[in-house]
């Protein structure tokens, strides 16, 4: 993959779609992925759905019969309190249940040492953490104003596999690109997205399902799977081949990306990480934050060569059909 149009994607979109958050800013991006799309002779379609009140608004392009779809979500954070983001650091997004009740604790334990102590200067102190706590974590409610790794990478990604086949017949009709709303908010737009694809009865299930998710910045690729780990192992030995540290990492039934939604079908996520402080965890370094405000189109172009012939194998093969 030419490095020099990733880079290209990468310091245009940074500077014109830096926050996708609200109605303006999505919509203004998505004309932009069309734009990018249908230059390169891809066929697409806007796809509304409703999770409770919100509206999910994602771009996909047409493929009747699919045999790999690539997931990417393409909204934006807000900014996680700097004390979340040492937490994930120690712990790990991999352990991210354990981070969370470390952060509960460190919620909670303030409030029941002030109630139980009898020395006034110990409550006090403890209100004074308990409030600072609630003060820095007002910043969940102010949009991240870089998010140049999560998950702008994760669309070029998508853009870059698109800029490669446009031009290969046979891979492209069997590919499907797939670019996701509210995955910031609980994975919105894949739960929408699979509900009316099981209504229309889509054939996600026979084919390979891959999210791409913040794949630039970390030194360790991670194939991310639930349980089933047959399409990860398809997927691995090609990745590898470019990025020999990738590995593989079952997250059971914690979601990472949007491709737990399709876990029972074995999908995936990829994403590049750094390792925790406390061994065994891995962590996505500077997401959610001011700092998230670089790429490196190295690794994502080294990823994209090994998805590119993972494409080759699977959609010129003969169909096991």
């Amino acid at each position: 993959m030419n490095t020099e149009q990733i880079k290209k994607w990468d310091i245009d979109w940074s500077k014109r779609f830096p926050i996708r958050l609200m109605k303006k800013q999505k919509e203004r991006f998505l004309q932009e992925l069309e734009r990018e799309l249908q230059e390169r002779r891809f066929e697409t379609e806007r796809v509304n759905t409703k999770s409770f009140v919100i509206l999910n608004r994602s771009l996909v392009t047409k493929c009747k019969k699919p045999r790999v779809i690539f997931l990417a979500h393409y909204d934006t954070p807000t900014i996680m309190p700097p004390w979340c983001s040492v937490i994930f650091r120690f712990f790990g997004h991999t352990r991210q249940m354990m981070g969370l009740l470390f952060i509960l604790a460190l919620l909670w334990t303030p409030s029941f040492v002030a109630f139980f102590s009898k020395q006034p200067q110990i409550s006090t102190a403890m209100a004074i953490i308990c409030l600072a706590l609630m003060i820095t974590s007002i910043s969940l409610l102010i949009p991240n104003p870089h998010n140049r790794e999560d998950n702008t990478s994760g669309v070029i990604g998508l853009m870059a596999l698109a800029d490669w086949a446009q031009d290969k017949s046979l891979v492209k009709e069997h590919i499907q690109f797939v670019f996701l709303d509210n995955e910031e908010l609980g994975l919105l737009g894949s739960n929408g997205m699979k509900q009316l694809w099981n209504k229309q009865k889509h054939p996600y299930s026979d084919a390979a399902i891959i999210c791409l998710d913040c794949i630039s910045r970390g030194q360790k690729p991670l194939i991310v799977y639930h349980k089933d780990d047959a399409i990860a192992q398809r997927v691995m030995p090609f990745l590898q081949k470019h990025l020999p540290e990738t590995k593989k990492i079952d997250m059971n039934i914690i979601p990472i990306s949007d491709n737990y939604v399709f876990r029972e079908v074995g999908a995936i996520a990829i994403s590049f990480a750094d390792t925790s402080l406390i061994p065994g965890g891995y962590y996505i370094p500077r997401i959610h934050s001011p700092t998230d405000n670089d790429l490196s189109p190295a690794n994502l172009s080294s990823l994209v060569a090994g998805l590119t012939e993972f494409l080759l194998h699977e959609t010129l093969e003969p169909s096991t059909e």
